[in-house]
């Protein structure tokens, strides 16, 4: 049972662009809340939702790359 290169570099890859979205998305939900209060602007809060959930699906995209890199029964 050997790991399967390139699907583990498929996998690390996905969770390398899933990163700077998983710091990016509090940021951009924090802006979005102060700018909701002083000029009642929603657009960063839906950005930094829709860049959680995407770091969300990405992320588990990726951790399933790897276990099947790794697990799989080739």
């Amino acid at each position: 049972m050997a790991t399967d290169r390139k699907e583990l570099i498929r996998g690390l890859k996905y969770e390398l662009i899933a990163f700077p979205l998983v710091i990016l998305a509090p940021i951009l939900i924090t802006i979005g809340f102060k700018a909701i209060k002083q000029e009642n602007n929603y657009l960063w809060l839906i950005t930094g939702i829709l860049a959680a959930i995407t770091a969300m699906i990405i992320g588990f995209l990726g951790i399933r790359i790897l276990l099947n890199a790794f697990f799989s029964s080739k």
